[in-house]
């Protein structure tokens, strides 16, 4: 997972519900992932299991923790399936997911660096402001100014169609996604 709800919630305020805001999290991660093309895997932490009835059983150390976010590979049924850590014994653990039973999978440990999450946190926070002003709320709506005689209200542009980020697939605007850069890796 990119980051927890409470995670997100201590950066940016919202009254979203819970749910809404983890499926957001979960797409953001999904288009965040393909864009770049980068697991955002620490390869340090890795180790080869079976799968039993939803628990993954290893010959080594289980290096996860509880909350650990687990990518499983070099599968023909489930490869680059990504999934919680929920519980840890030393050759053994489970995750918030369904798994079928499989043999000698490869499993590391997916972790996002401060300022992909920052900048996750912020897109989230433009797609939630962007969304209440369009449908006419403008209370989270910069002014640009404002005259007092004859009342007057002009609210700063955010961005214009031709700022948008269409090439990645997400549609806010290019300055939000610029701290992406430094993790696009090439494509072959």
């Amino acid at each position: 997972m990119l980051m927890t709800i409470e995670e997100l919630k201590n950066i940016i305020q919202t009254n979203e519900p819970d749910e809404i805001l983890a499926m957001r999290l979960n797409a953001l991660e999904m288009t965040i992932r393909r864009y770049t093309n980068n697991n955002f895997q620490k390869r340090g932490f890795r180790v080869r299991a079976d799968i039993r009835a939803g628990v993954f059983v290893s010959e080594s150390l289980i290096p996860f923790n509880v909350g650990d976010t687990i990518m499983v590979s070099e599968s023909d049924l489930q490869s680059d399936c990504l999934a919680a850590v929920i519980e840890v014994n030393d050759l053994t653990f489970q995750t918030d997911a369904d798994w079928a039973d499989d043999d000698s999978v490869l499993v590391t440990k997916v972790e996002y660096p401060a300022d992909v999450k920052l900048g996750a946190a912020k897109i989230i926070q433009w797609q939630i402001r962007n969304e209440s002003a369009n449908s006419g709320n403008t209370e989270m709506k910069d002014i640009q100014s404002e005259t007092l005689s004859r009342y007057s209200v002009t609210y700063a542009a955010d961005s214009t169609e031709a700022d948008l980020a269409v090439d990645a697939g997400m549609g806010v605007p290019k300055k939000l996604m610029s701290f992406l850069k430094l993790y696009k890796k090439a494509r072959f």
